[in-house]
């Protein structure tokens, strides 16, 4: 697969999302808080501090192995309308990012590699070494059945058509 660079147009549109943030989630990367101070590890799901999120650790389609504290078998790959419907009959309250909180794990982490394996081992599978695109629910005001992914290993912010196969992560607001 051919990464689009990241465009003018990207930029200004991610501007406009990113502008949505609150102040606290804007960290200074020079003198940034010990990673257990933004992010509270349970197991299989992770809760991001002051964003009122928990995560699911491991994409759609692989298993949370507690005993190596990793992720195992292939990431399911589907296109954002099948993604956004995987999660329909769920009763947990788990649901597909946005691209502003997508995006604001790369900001509460400064975008470190080695954080962001540690709060999601599913980014060092196989499946995940040239790139890891995650789906948003988050589409384009301008170009309809275009959604916003963004690529943990390269951190680009772009956009598909809804029927292109990408991974999912799961999200669902805490109280």
């Amino acid at each position: 697969m051919t990464k689009k660079p990241f465009s003018l147009t990207t930029a200004a549109t991610l501007s406009l999302f990113l502008s949505a943030f609150p102040a606290a989630a804007q960290l200074d990367c020079s003198n940034k808080p010990a990673l257990q101070e933004r992010f509270t590890l349970e197991g299989a799901r992770l809760k991001q501090t002051g964003y009122a999120l928990e995560w699911k650790r491991c994409a759609e389609g692989m298993t949370w192995q507690s005993d190596t504290q990793s992720c195992s078998g292939e990431p399911m790959q589907v296109g954002q309308d099948i993604a956004v419907s995987h999660f329909a009959e769920n009763t947990e309250g788990w649901r597909l990012p946005t691209i502003r909180e997508l995006y604001g794990l790369l900001d509460s982490t400064c975008a470190e590699k080695e954080e962001l394996h540690a709060l999601f081992p599913d980014l060092t599978a196989p499946a995940f070494v040239d790139y890891a695109d995650f789906w948003s629910a988050t589409g384009d005001q301008k170009l309809k059945g275009m959604y916003y992914y963004l690529d943990f290993v390269t951190y680009v912010l772009d956009f598909h058509s809804q029927g292109y196969s990408l991974a999912v992560r799961a999200v669902r607001d805490t109280k």
